[in-house]
């Protein structure tokens, strides 16, 4: 029994060592990639209202544009004025949601691509680490 128990402790601590080993190699190949690739994995902060800013943005051009238009006419109606300033107000409103949702998937292409950037430049040092090579 006193064999075993040392034989066990000598075991678990020979399993141990590499873990850490690993834990020190993942940090510092992380942080090299992080360091190398400006893109940090996590750091991504979720949908920014870009949409909803591009559709308001929209809106107050379209409404000008309407106002503007209105002016024009002097002898058309009120209500017909009103109708023809909401009308513009709503296809800027679709046409600024449709330009912030086009940046909006740039963003993410960019961001993916910095993303498989971060992951090879990881897998290039843990792999650089693994074999020995200097780095």
């Amino acid at each position: 029994m006193k064999y075993g128990l040392c034989t066990l402790l000598v075991l678990a601590g020979a399993i141990a060592v590499p873990t850490a080993a690993q834990q020190a190699t993942d940090a510092d190949c992380s942080a090299t990639a992080t360091q190398a690739t400006g893109y940090t994995p996590g750091a991504s902060t979720g949908p920014d209202g870009g949409r909803i800013r591009g559709a308001a943005k929209g809106a107050a051009a379209g409404a000008a544009v309407g106002a503007v238009q209105g002016n024009q006419y002097d002898n058309a109606s009120g209500a017909l004025k009103d109708a023809n300033q909401q009308n513009k107000a709503r296809s800027g409103a679709a046409v600024g949601m449709a330009a912030a949702g086009s940046q909006n998937r740039q963003d993410r292409r960019q961001g993916r691509q910095d993303q498989d950037a971060w992951q090879k430049s990881y897998d290039t040092c843990v792999a650089q680490k693994g074999s020995g090579a200097p780095k």
